[in-house]
């Protein structure tokens, strides 16, 4: 007896419902959307980081740019992923709580100044 073959989501890998098109490729609205973000993600990383991929065509080494945070003075890698979160490429400071700490002190600087 021939098994039928059970097609799966692109994204999670749980199975796709039953009576779906043959070009379904994801379970749900939110499967597609997190493929669609990811893919966007992933696109704009390669496009923004030139220099590294040039340098993985070529088999050269490459050294990550670092950034020293302005607020703690620890160093941090530009785009490093920190506690599950991906840092953003611009990213000033190197935590939330640094970012936190900077606007307090730039805000407490600017008490008491009337325009």
């Amino acid at each position: 007896m021939a098994r039928k073959s059970v097609r799966t989501c692109s994204q999670c890998g749980s199975p796709l419902p039953e009576g779906s098109r043959r070009s379904r490729r994801y379970c749900s609205a939110a499967c597609r959307t997190k493929a669609w973000r990811w893919k966007r993600e992933r696109e704009e990383w390669w496009r923004s980081n030139k220099e590294f991929a040039a340098a993985l065509r070529e088999g050269r080494p490459y050294h990550r740019p670092r950034q020293r945070c302005p607020v703690c003075k620890g160093w941090w890698f530009t785009g490093e992923a920190t506690g599950g979160n991906r840092k953003r490429v611009d990213a000033l400071y190197c935590s939330p709580r640094c970012r936190t700490r900077a606007y307090r002190q730039r805000r407490s600087r600017s008490e008491g100044v009337t325009p």
